[in-house]
């Protein structure tokens, strides 16, 4: 059965049974300990109001009539008024009861004193801090009166009462704190009762407990089984502030590190199949459009004057060149730079300066730390502003006759702003044809967060601004 696999005994929930019913025994004996430091201020207050509450006379009052000379009516004498006090006591005071089965220990004493001397006392003999108080009360005489003596953990007090007749009564109680922990007079009934108390008590609260627990780790339980499915969009909700929370944060960050390591892996491999690409049409139509040109070069040397044939190999080596440049584009745009491998920065740098060298042409990169920063834990949009900007400039070279170019991007408000702007002779973008490479500037602007592509165009230049969000969360990160 499920429920049974708690049981385990190297489980949390068998663990935390044990250890609570342990730390419970352990307050349960403290607590006991401060208790019985509590109980003998509590008593030593409730015997003094006892002794000063007490009918002795009531108690006394056969007193006269006993002949103090005769050993067993002497005693008969001090046991009445020791019973009599005790009867009182159980009745007034509430923890009396427990030390009234002291009684046999000597804790409780009544001594009868004729003329100051010693006539008869109780049985068993008081207890020698008792007895020791009870002496100096006795040496002390009259003018000692009522007095408390106190030992290490234990106190006695003593009380004289006059019982008529030059005859008194010498009282003593003595406080012993081991009635509170001493098992002499636990049953095993006690015991056993209170070992399911604790029992209960901790099953119950571990219980609420170990669910509180168990319900947190379920949920990284089930984060974790997304992770392993590839889904790094999760993420372990725990607000508690203890020390699983900064578990789960962390954990939360592995998260994040894979997410990026994976979207890093991806853009390596996307770089990869383009250079690949890049080669197959290098090594095959690019070298079969150059061949094509060659043969209608011999073509046209064997048109001789045929001026119509001439015609339509020239229209032929035009389409034939045009589509060597197309290819030489398409071959330079495969083949740029992964910003996995470089960085933005680098990637662009090598890729502007390939497209322009040799054309004279200037040209400055203008890229804010904000937005490498930014665009770093984000290499797939950072790849797709690498080829507008490639686009961009291929486009000015090939078709504005430019002498700078200027690639450059910037924060505005909660957009950023990547711009490519040439001073070249300008353009009607609605009139211009798709072989411009205006419709892939525009379907990868839309890759981007809200992205959107906007060119200007006026006999003084060119600019292709595409704008995007700012706050576009990075891979791996919270929803």
């Amino acid at each position: 059965m499920n429920w049974l696999r708690f049981l385990r005994p190297r489980g949390l929930f068998v663990k935390q049974v044990v250890s609570f019913f342990l730390a419970f025994i352990a307050v349960w004996f403290v607590a006991g300990m401060i208790d019985v430091w509590m109980s003998s201020a509590r008593f030593e207050r409730d015997a003094r109001g006892l002794l000063e509450r007490a009918d002795f006379a009531a108690l006394a009052a056969p007193a006269g009539r006993v002949d103090l000379a005769d050993p067993v009516a002497c005693r008969h004498l001090a046991d009445t008024v020791l019973w009599g006090l005790a009867d009182q006591g159980v009745r007034e005071v509430s923890d009396f009861v427990d030390l009234v089965a002291y009684f046999k220990d000597g804790r409780l004493s009544v001594s009868v004193l004729d003329r100051g001397r010693l006539a008869c006392a109780t049985a068993p003999a008081p207890f020698p801090l008792l007895q020791r108080a009870l002496a100096a009360e006795l040496t002390a005489g009259a003018a000692r009166g009522n007095a408390v003596l106190r030992g290490q953990d234990q106190w006695a007090l003593t009380r004289r009462v006059a019982l008529g007749g030059g005859r008194e009564a010498l009282v003593g109680i003595s406080y012993w704190p081991g009635w509170a922990t001493d098992t002499d007079y636990v049953v095993p009934y006690d015991l056993l009762r209170t070992f399911f108390y604790a029992l209960g008590i901790g099953t119950t609260f571990v219980a609420l407990w170990m669910w509180l627990l168990l319900r947190r780790v379920r949920r990284a339980t089930q984060a974790a089984d997304r992770w392993a499915e590839g889904d790094f969009s999760v993420r372990i909700a725990d607000r508690s502030r203890d020390e699983f929370s900064a578990l789960a944060e962390r954990f939360n960050r592995m998260a994040d590190a894979l997410s990026r390591s994976l979207h890093l892996e991806k853009a390596l491999g996307g770089s990869l199949e383009r250079n690949r690409i890049a080669r197959d049409l290098h090594d095959t139509a690019k070298q079969r459009s150059f061949v094509l040109g060659l043969k209608l070069a011999e073509l046209e040397h064997d048109a001789g004057g045929d001026a119509r044939l001439l015609r339509t190999v020239a229209q032929a080596r035009a389409l034939a060149d045009r589509l060597q440049q197309d290819l030489v584009d398409a071959v330079s745009g495969f083949s740029a730079p992964a910003i996995a491998e470089l960085g933005l920065r680098e990637a662009l740098s090598r890729n502007i300066d390939d497209l322009l060298g040799g054309s004279g042409i200037e040209w400055a990169l203008e890229l804010p730390a904000a937005l490498e920063r930014w665009l770093r834990e984000r290499p797939m949009l950072a790849q797709e502003l690498l080829m507008i900007a490639h686009e961009a400039v291929a486009n000015a070279r090939r078709h504005s006759g430019c002498r700078r170019v200027r690639v450059a991007g910037e924060r505005f408000g909660e957009r950023w702003l990547w711009s490519v702007e040439d001073d070249g002779r300008g353009f009607d973008p609605a009139a211009a044809p798709l072989g411009m490479g205006l419709a892939n500037l525009r379907w990868r602007a839309d890759q981007l967060p809200h992205g959107q592509v906007k060119i200007a165009s006026s006999p003084a230049g060119t600019r292709v601004r595409v704008e995007f969000d700012a706050d576009a969360p990075a891979p791996g990160a919270d929803g």
